[in-house]
């Protein structure tokens, strides 16, 4: 699945787009966390906490979600722009497929970040954010394929695009696990008191 050999990256901007990637997901969650913990109604802090922070991984999910649907956009919106360009990378994306992919991951994205930050329900987000991580990894021209020739190899912005992707699909599905396990945790503690 490896693409024929062009020019090496950087290894050093390789790892400064990691850093900056990195980052930009540690400030959205620090201020999502910030602001959970200024608009935190009294009384939520019962059950030592719990709900607490199952608000606030409910939040961090859904945010991270909606990273996840506006990266998918700034992606698509590179692809575009690129339509006309013969390098090896871009003709090797063509061959993959159209716009229909990160359209298509957008606007589930979307549906689970709006989802949780609403307060819709946290079982869309579940199931999306854990099919999102058990495909990535097991269907080799998504994650594979960027470990084996996209770091090495890509255009510096699709590395970029890439790992930010992959810190809003990790902190999308721990989010929602860990919700969904203090949720049940709490709900599980009532019923024994």
């Amino acid at each position: 699945m490896a693409m024929a050999e062009t020019s090496a990256n950087d290894g050093g901007i390789v790892v400064a787009l990691f850093l900056a990637s990195g980052t930009i997901s540690l400030a959205i969650s620090v201020t999502v966390s910030l602001y959970e913990l200024s608009t935190r109604k009294s009384g939520v802090e019962s059950d030592d906490g719990n709900r607490g922070h199952a608000r606030l991984l409910r939040l961090l999910s859904g945010w991270a979600n909606l990273g996840n649907a506006a990266i998918h956009l700034l992606l698509l919106t590179y692809m575009l722009s690129n339509s006309d360009n013969e390098s090896e990378y871009w003709m090797e994306e063509r061959k993959l497929g159209g716009i229909e992919g990160p359209v298509g991951l957008a606007l589930f994205n979307l549906a689970a970040g709006l989802s949780a930050t609403r307060n819709f329900t946290m079982k869309f987000p579940l199931g999306w954010n854990t099919f999102v991580a058990l495909a990535g990894t097991l269907v080799p021209v998504v994650w594979l394929r960027f470990l084996e020739g996209g770091m090495a190899n890509w255009p510096y912005p699709i590395v970029f695009v890439w790992f930010c992707i992959f810190f809003f699909e990790l902190t999308a599905v721990c989010c929602s696990v860990g919700h969904v396990l203090i949720e049940g945790a709490s709900d599980s503690k009532g019923k024994t008191d």
